[in-house]
C-alpha cells in the first residue's frame, strides 16, 4: 500500500490484536489497540484513524456500538466488525449502524487487504 493507514482496534484478546496487528502491520497501517469500547470511542475523539477493527463482542458495549459512535459523530473512519461467529449478519443491520465489512476469524490476509483496500482505497 502507498500510504500508511492509521489503525484502531478494539478488541480485549490479546490474540486478536497481535494477528490483526501482523496483517496491517504487513499493509504498511500503523496500528493502536483499546480494549474496551469505550476506550476506544475516547480514542476516536482524541485522533483521527482512517480504520477501526472492533470485536463484535467486546466489553461493555460491543463493536456495534463503536460503529455507531463513529457514524453518529460524524466520524470518517471506516469500521470493520471482526468475528468469528460463522452466521449471516444482516446487511442491512451493518448499513444502519455504520458498519464498513466485516472480518471473519480466523484472519486471512487476502481478505483483510481486500476489504481495506475496496473501503479506504
Amino acid at each position: 500500500m502507498a500510504n500508511s493507514f492509521q489503525v484502531l482496534i478494539v478488541s480485549e484478546l490479546q490474540e486478536t490484536q497481535e494477528e490483526l496487528k501482523k496483517n496491517l502491520t504487513r499493509l504498511g497501517c500503523k496500528v493502536k489497540f483499546a480494549t474496551t469500547a469505550e476506550n476506544g470511542i475516547e480514542e476516536l475523539k482524541k485522533t483521527t484513524y482512517d480504520a477501526i477493527f472492533a470485536d463484535l463482542c467486546v466489553r461493555e458495549k460491543g463493536g456495534r456500538s463503536v460503529a455507531r459512535c463513529v457514524k453518529n459523530e460524524a466520524i470518517q473512519s471506516k469500521v470493520f466488525i471482526v468475528t468469528s461467529w460463522k452466521g449471516e449478519l444482516d446487511q442491512n443491520l451493518l448499513k444502519v449502524d455504520g458498519i464498513h465489512a466485516v472480518i471473519h476469524k480466523p484472519f486471512i490476509f487476502s481478505e483483510i487487504r481486500d476489504k481495506l483496500l475496496e473501503q479506504i482505497g
